[in-house]
């Protein structure tokens, strides 16, 4: 796995490292129905269509197994600047967006997530 890339670095080039083990830099976000990684410095993140404020995150899953997300950990890093590591995967064709009502660019199967 390479050095750390911002969220926006991971997007730019989200074609050559989809399926790809990657860790990824930013402030972490949970709240209802949005958990999500979004770029950091804040005054650098995209603002543009299909995805609108959100053009700057990449939204955290588990998969479909048993495996799920600590929301009391979540609670406590949320606002935070993160490092997560995971399998990062573009959008399902069908789709057009990953995560809630398809709201984000891209997504990462996370496998750790650690405070900076």
């Amino acid at each position: 796995m390479a050095d750390s890339l911002s969220v926006n670095e991971a997007l730019d080039q989200l074609d050559r490292l989809d399926g790809e083990p990657v860790a990824i830099h930013g402030i972490l976000r949970f709240e209802f129905e949005h958990v999500a990684v979004w770029h950091y410095p804040k005054e650098e993140r995209r603002d543009a269509e299909p995805f609108g404020q959100a053009s700057s995150s990449i939204w955290l899953s588990t998969g479909s197994g048993s495996v799920q997300l600590n929301e009391l950990g979540l609670e406590k890093l949320d606002g935070h600047r993160v490092s997560v590591l995971g399998t990062l995967h573009a959008p399902d064709p069908h789709f057009g967006g990953c995560g809630h009502m398809s709201g984000t660019p891209a997504e990462i199967l996370v496998s750790s997530i650690d405070r900076l």
